[in-house]
């Protein structure tokens, strides 16, 4: 049965063809006339024009035009099987049991086989690629410092904190320099048993995960990963226990430059760098703001020696000319990374504490032995934490303590 459309196409040319039909039949007179001769002559162009028309049928295209039709309607049919065909037709692989239905599932299982397989070489390709900027950067940053005086930073002494707050406001040096080192803040015991717990943990959260992913509930996001683990450490035993003496020795400092007793503790962690863990880039953990939002402290849970990969720090790059700078120059070079750094070398439970928007990085430890840093953060009263979503905490813990709690109050344990 013809189709609509090809009735349609077949209505278009039949008048097309009549038109043109009428077109070339011989034309009326248009100069009547009663004279003598008048019809003769109309009939002698008449004759005339009938020879021209029959030369010009010799050429033109009406034998084709006589097939159009036909070929309309074959083309508006195979037009609507084809509309028909995609709006109605849906493939339905065979039954099992059928007689290609084998063939089907294992074409079905090798496609799918072939797309995982595009996947991991693609995703594979694309960490290479990642690994290898990275690598490049930190090159580039390395020799733009090589000229940059490195300087000590000195620290001050558990016993002497509370008199050099009064005093001299040593917190101060926060906002001058971003940095501050404080010396003997956890216990050697709290520090030796707190390193063993996180080693063990460790071991028992890299056992879990196998030789997949490292699962985001137990460990943090760090830059260059190979040897290095930013481990998120639960509310309990002696990671409870070295959390609270930390908060308890340090709590007039940090009262001071996280904003009060409403800080927010935002990170709890540690980071460890296994021998043959690289140098990562220089960068800040927060990009610039006008106000200090997070307030980190690194304790040091044993001696952190030049060749283990202690943290770099520039002190003053917190400000908004240092960001700018180090930006300008596409994180590689210019007055930011020219400037004075220094490297924090520390003795077990010696503290960095310093401002999030400070820029620094973690060296390469080419020693034989583990480092690992124990640290926990603060938000800063009444200011945004942009990070705070993903930052190294576990969920369960996440916006739920305070400098106040932690200082004042026993902490529940909340992981079993």
């Amino acid at each position: 049965m013809m189709s609509t459309s090809a009735q349609g196409s077949l209505r278009v040319l039949h008048s097309f063809g009549s038109h043109h039909g009428a077109n070339c039949s011989a034309p009326r007179c248009t100069r009547p006339s009663k004279l003598k001769g008048c019809r003769v002559r109309c009939r002698g162009e008449e004759e005339k024009l009938s020879d021209v028309q029959s030369a010009w049928l010799d050429v033109s295209p009406l034998p084709f035009l006589a097939t159009l039709p036909a070929v309309s309607a074959s083309a508006a049919n195979a037009m609507d099987a084809a509309d028909n065909l995609s709006a109605t037709t849906t493939y339905v692989p065979s039954a099992m049991d059928a007689g290609d239905g084998w063939a089907q599932f294992v074409v079905l299982m090798v496609t799918a086989l072939c797309g995982l397989v595009g996947m991991k070489v693609s995703f594979d390709g694309e960490q290479t690629a990642s690994q290898d900027a990275i690598s490049e950067r930190v090159a580039k940053q390395v020799a733009a410092m090589e000229t940059a005086e490195t300087i000590p930073v000195i620290g001050v002494p558990l016993g002497d904190l509370k008199d050099r707050l009064a005093v001299s406001g040593t917190a101060s040096s926060l906002d001058i320099d971003g940095l501050l080192r404080i010396d003997g803040v956890l216990s050697p015991d709290t520090a030796k048993a707190l390193l063993a717990e996180v080693n063990a943990t460790l071991e028992r959260e890299l056992a879990r995960a196998g030789k997949g992913s490292l699962p985001s509930d137990s460990f943090g996001n760090v830059y260059c990963k190979g040897n290095r683990y930013d481990l998120k450490l639960p509310l309990r035993g002696v990671a409870e226990a070295a959390l609270r003496e930390a908060v308890l020795n340090m709590g007039p400092v940090l009262e001071k430059v996280a904003g009060g007793n409403t800080a927010k503790l935002c990170e709890f962690a540690a980071l460890v760098s296994d021998p043959g863990s690289t140098r990562q880039p220089v960068h800040p953990d927060t990009n610039y703001r006008r106000d200090r939002c997070v307030v980190t402290t690194f304790v040091a849970l044993q001696d952190v020696e030049s060749d283990m990969g202690p943290t770099v720090f520039i002190p003053g790059s917190h400000t908004a000319r240092a960001h700018l700078a180090f930006k300008e120059a596409n994180e590689v070079g210019g007055p930011a990374l020219a400037a004075p750094n220094c490297v924090a070398t520390l003795r077990t439970g010696d503290v960095s504490m310093f401002d999030s928007r400070l820029l620094h990085c973690g060296g390469g430890n080419s020693s034989n032995k583990r480092r690992v840093l124990f640290y926990f953060s603060f938000e800063v009263s009444g200011k945004e934490n942009p990070n705070s979503g993903f930052s190294s905490i576990r969920d369960e813990l996440r916006g739920t303590l305070t400098l106040q709690d932690l200082r004042n109050q026993p902490i529940v344990e909340t992981v079993s």
